[in-house]
């Protein structure tokens, strides 16, 4: 008895496309580890839960403060700005919490 198998390109497609979607879940996974992992030590300082959205937020107001800070020689204009972007990230910051 003979037996044939017939494949057909929307199989070979689909199981691509299927592969793609899973190396595209594995990087994802792998490049989020660290920020899971600081939205564990971010739950541990605060004491409550947060999520990983809250911890880019945290991260974002900690990014506006030190942008603003370190550059001792900057113009008082640019320094302004760095201001207002810090204010806005901790109101963000503070809604989202």
């Amino acid at each position: 008895m003979e037996k044939n198998i017939i494949l057909t390109a929307d199989t070979a497609t689909e199981n691509k496309a299927f592969e793609l979607t899973e190396l595209v879940k594995g990087i994802a996974g792998w490049f989020s580890t660290p920020v899971r992992l600081l939205a564990s030590y971010y739950s541990s300082i605060l004491g409550k839960k947060v999520s990983v959205r809250q911890t880019w937020l945290l991260v974002e107001v900690q990014t506006a403060f030190f942008a603003g800070i370190f550059p001792v020689d900057m113009s008082i204009v640019l320094r302004l700005m760095f201001v207002a972007w810090f204010f806005m990230a901790v109101m963000r910051c503070k809604k989202a919490m």
